[in-house]
């Protein structure tokens, strides 16, 4: 027996759950692997490793993936991978005017994605069955489990998935969101503040790839700011961390309002609206121009203060209005110049698709990730 398998008080089950849990948590997040290759990786013997395997064929959690070429001519060794489709993973985004729902696969690949609108007005609890109701639509079939749910939302939100506040959705301020979710949907679930989720999956997957440390601020017909430390969402005590823009001194309630006002056009969406004016200021008009340094000025104005606050590596910018790239970056990056000690690199979101619903699927991932003892228990008792 090798030593990694040398039971501590001789409890053999106990062994046996950690070790399967070391192979799955390997396949879950590695690539495909034989079973000379886990067990050169695990340290365990090669019987034990074809036990796991076998255990978690059977579950319906691994599948063969190929073999690999074997220069010597001998039998191929069959390679085995985490099967990506024995369940399916959620990411939402509430806001004013409905719900959003990306649904993946367990490798948070493959979504489809829908959108449900809703007026106003909705009450908390239709708001949520609604969000329930438009993932289910989602899966492949009725009877698909889901693994994991994760949600983003305005408003500051606390440990426990509460939304403490919400001044942009009525009536939301109190809604036990991640409870709520979990109870409908029957599956682990989180909640987090819109932009921490854009932060997380701007570190994932988008523009800040490898940097652990950084500032998501959102531009949009709302201003706001996530916050993202060694690699993970920063809420601070009470979930209100990155809230600068309650400051009345720095103009962040106002600013979108004031933008869209130059655009000229009173028909346009809020978007559609700044859009309008960021292409006006770029043609020289002088009120648009006006109005484009103002909003960036107040953007960077708030941006500078947490800056010096956390000292991020990198800051994204995202949302709507980041599509008028140099036109908003240039004016935000010299004033930060002005603010700052060292101010940080500024990066438009790499992201096309919905970048909350995004990070809702990566924090997915993680619960399952921290959830696979479970999965393991019920494979070993199956």
């Amino acid at each position: 027996m090798n030593d990694a398998e040398v039971p501590p008080g001789g409890d053999q089950s106990s062994l046996r759950h950690l070790n399967t849990s070391r192979v799955l948590h390997l396949l879950y997040d590695g690539v495909p692997l034989t079973i000379n290759a886990l067990s050169r990786v695990t340290g365990l013997s090669r019987p034990t490793v074809r036990g796991i395997v076998t255990t978690l064929l059977d579950a319906g959690l691994l599948k063969p993936d190929g073999q690999d070429a074997v220069r010597t001519g001998g039998r191929p060794a069959q390679r085995y991978a985490f099967d990506r489709n024995a369940g399916r993973l959620a990411g939402l985004r509430f806001d004013v005017d409905g719900v959003w729902a990306r649904v993946t696969d367990l490798a948070g690949e493959s979504a489809v994605t829908a959108h449900v609108a809703l007026p106003a007005d909705t009450a908390p609890q239709q708001r949520v069955d609604a969000a329930a109701t438009l993932v289910r639509a989602q899966l492949p079939t009725p009877g698909t489990p889901l693994w994991a749910v994760g949600a983003g939302t305005p408003g500051i939100v606390d440990s426990a998935g509460t939304v403490r506040l919400s001044v942009a959705i009525p009536e939301w301020s109190g809604t036990e969101l991640t409870r709520e979710l979990g109870e409908r949907l029957g599956c682990p679930a989180m909640t987090a503040k819109d932009t921490n989720l854009a932060a997380l999956a701007e570190h994932r997957v988008g523009a800040a790839q490898g940097t652990p440390d950084i500032l998501y601020v959102q531009m949009g017909s709302r201003l706001g700011v996530g916050v993202l430390v060694d690699g993970l969402p920063f809420t601070g005590r009470s979930g209100a961390a990155g809230e600068i823009g309650r400051h009345p001194e720095l103009g962040w309630q106002d600013a979108p309002a004031k933008l869209f006002a130059a655009s000229g056009s009173a028909r346009d969406s809020a978007e559609d609206a700044g859009a309008l004016a960021f292409a006006r200021a770029a043609h020289g008009d002088p009120e648009a121009r006006a109005a484009v340094d103002a909003y960036a000025r107040a953007l960077a104005d708030g941006i500078g203060a947490m800056v010096l606050a956390v000292d991020p590596r990198l800051i994204v910018l995202g949302g709507g209005l980041a599509k008028a790239g140099t036109v908003v970056l240039d004016p935000i990056r010299r004033r930060l110049a002005e603010i700052c000690y060292e101010a940080p690199p500024l990066a438009l979101t790499a992201l096309t698709d919905d970048v909350v619903t995004v990070g809702g699927v990566e924090a997915a991932r993680d619960l399952v990730r921290g959830g696979l003892r479970v999965t393991v228990d019920q494979a070993l008792s199956s």
